[in-house]
């Protein structure tokens, strides 16, 4: 009963004024002005949970509206995302489902989701796992942009399957953020086949920046789960930081519903 207590003393001031003028405030004398600003202050004094309540619904609101605008710029840089020539991927080429992660080997959060995304490549062959270097970390540490242009330099010259030997390697090392170093890396590298002398960093990954940039990404790990054809707001799962049970919800929805 005391939830309606607001509404039911706001529409007892109300019947007193036109009925076609009613939602107007400039009909309201001062004193009914001020008897409603009063009613209403006190009701959210003795009932601060309505403030709450409001600003969690606005908030989700927000965050809905953010998500259909960002799943309107994933369907439209769609071919970038799926199939991009310089962007190492794992699984077949014409797979229905695509899942996109843009990362950073320095992350915390893209090392401990890194084993999660391993056991999801092993049981789902017929997914398409993308990898997007993104090494946010790149002006604090110099070897969050080393590892990434070594990523990607690997995937040219060897192919997926090297690549994530290299890739899953990395975040095997186990190390905190900021503590992976060049000799790492290079060693890593090596156990792979790959000749480091030979190294050549072309910074592909800024054409990632760009992207990630676009969808309005604020940190990493951040993965789209997507289909490849008949693309659409209801079909595209967005995820922003470490939800590894969100993740493996969306790949086995979208596998089901591409059937």
């Amino acid at each position: 009963m005391k939830k309606l207590l607001l509404p039911i003393m706001l529409g007892a001031l109300l019947t007193g004024c036109n009925e076609t003028t009613a939602n107007n405030s400039d009909n309201f004398t001062a004193q009914q002005k001020a008897q409603i600003e009063k009613i209403a202050s006190q009701y959210i004094i003795n009932h601060p949970d309505v403030l709450v309540k409001a600003s969690q619904t606005l908030q989700q609101q927000q965050m809905q509206a953010q998500q259909v605008e960002a799943k309107k710029v994933v369907i439209a840089n769609a071919e970038q995302l799926i199939n991009d020539k310089a962007t190492p991927f794992i699984g077949p080429k014409d797979a229905k489902v695509n899942v996109i992660e843009f990362f950073d080997y320095q992350c915390m959060y893209c090392s401990k989701i890194a084993d999660t995304v391993k056991q999801l490549e092993e049981k789902n062959p017929d997914v398409k796992f993308i990898f997007k270097e993104t090494p946010i970390f790149a002006s604090r540490w110099e070897a969050s942009k080393y590892a990434a242009d070594m990523g990607n330099w690997i995937y040219q010259q060897k192919g997926g399957a090297t690549y994530a030997k290299y890739h899953n390697a990395v975040f095997a090392t186990g190390k905190d953020e900021g503590k992976l170093t060049k000799q790492d890396i290079n060693s890593i590298a090596t156990s792979v086949g790959v000749d480091v002398s030979k190294f050549d960093a072309n910074n592909t990954f800024m054409n990632n920046f760009e992207l990630f940039s676009k969808l309005g990404f604020q940190g990493t790990p951040a993965l789209i789960v997507m289909p490849t054809n008949n693309i659409t707001t209801d079909n595209i799962t967005i995820i922003n930081g470490y939800n590894p049970d969100a993740l493996e919800k969306a790949i086995s929805d979208l596998q089901a519903s591409t059937k």
